[in-house]
């Protein structure tokens, strides 16, 4: 029984010191039966924060945490616990340590709401979000548009909570190029969706996610094929009126979409603009410590800072992330289920549906 206690108490040391670094157990062996064990720092707030800042300066992400976490769990409400939060929340990123950090970027909003610091924690927040589920999507690289949208949402609405509220930050510029990134991969999503239909002569379908574009994100990039799909899905469908409101549109606007003979050309559609491969994420800044930040210019080029930004405050993004699906079956969806949706131009200023869905 002795054996076996000694083994319980040994392995609660361990435990204790994986967890706290260079956290020290006192007193374990003179302790009497049902005592507590106590665990004490071994250094100063200060001596903590130092060796972390060396740590980092080596790129020794995980002894840089352990110190961190130990000025966090020993003294919770020193002078030095704030920052040591914002280093913590780099040092996970550096590390890939991606769900850590959107738990401690969480932890900051909630315990220092009115830090200088706030548009810091907002931004890695957004970009970790961007980057999309903690783990599977980060082991290869895919299309952003082809992938699930949830994480984009989340950074979408996180990068535009911090253009909102602090405009002036010097992350603003970085994080509203990065709402317009996403507000058009978001309707590239809808459009694979819409292409995906027609190579199975689905048009009801493919005409619905084509005006879910067009109504719900008229400044992305996906408009113009947008509009081509309408044209082309109505056109399919007999419904020749319509499909000529959309050709006009074409004409005036993208002619491109057009052939000569009037239809409707769809071939070498779903290749990105340069605009689009401008916006991609691979042209954005370094992620950098909150310590940096009035340095910080991130991979912003192009329109000046205050026209971004206001570009990026004015979208929106809908509160249902997709159209309801239609059936497959284009024989029974012209049948069946082409008086359920509208597939002509938005009734109302607004650009919000107002057919049955």
């Amino acid at each position: 029984m002795k054996a076996k206690a000694l083994k319980i108490a040994v392995t609660a040391v361990v435990a204790g010191s994986l967890m706290t670094g260079c956290a020290t157990v006192g007193g374990l062996f003179g302790k009497k039966k049902g005592e507590d064990i106590v665990q004490t720092a071994d250094k100063t707030e200060q001596q903590y924060y130092d060796y972390a800042q060396e740590a980092i300066a080596k790129s020794h992400n995980n002894e840089a945490m352990i110190a961190l976490n130990n000025i966090r769990t020993f003294y919770p409400t020193g002078a030095l616990a704030q920052q040591a939060l914002l280093d913590l929340i780099y040092v996970q990123y550096q590390a890939g340590n991606y769900e850590a950090v959107t738990q401690s970027t969480a932890e900051f909003i909630r315990l220092y709401p009115t830090s200088r610091h706030i548009d810091y924690a907002l931004y890695v927040q957004g970009v970790t979000n961007m980057g999309g589920a903690p783990k599977a999507s980060r082991l290869f690289k895919s299309n952003q548009a082809e992938r699930n949208t949830a994480y984009l949402r989340l950074a979408f609405q996180d990068f535009q909570t911090l253009v909102n509220n602090f405009p002036n930050s010097a992350y603003a510029a970085d994080a509203a190029q990065r709402m317009v990134a996403i507000y058009n991969d978001l309707a590239e999503n809808e459009l694979v969706a819409a292409r995906w239909y027609i190579k199975r002569d689905a048009m009801v379908a493919a005409a619905n996610r084509a005006k879910w574009v067009f109504q719900y994100f008229p400044q992305s990039t996906a408009v113009p094929e947008a509009i081509a799909i309408l044209a082309y899905a109505n056109d399919e469908l007999g419904l020749k009126d319509t499909a000529s409101e959309y050709k006009t549109l074409l004409q005036i606007n993208y002619p491109q979409y057009l052939n000569s003979n009037g239809t409707v050309r769809l071939s070498g559609t779903g290749t990105k603009t340069a605009v689009q491969k401008a916006l991609s994420t691979i042209s954005f800044g370094k992620l950098g410590r909150a310590t940096d930040a009035q340095s910080y210019e991130g991979g912003y080029t192009g329109e000046t800072r205050t026209q971004v930004i206001r570009q990026a405050q004015a979208m929106r993004l809908p509160a249902v992330s997709t159209p309801a699906p239609a059936t497959n079956n284009d024989a029974e969806t012209k049948k069946s289920h082409l008086p359920q949706f509208g597939l002509g131009l938005p009734n109302d200023a607004t650009g919000n549906p107002s057919e049955t869905r």
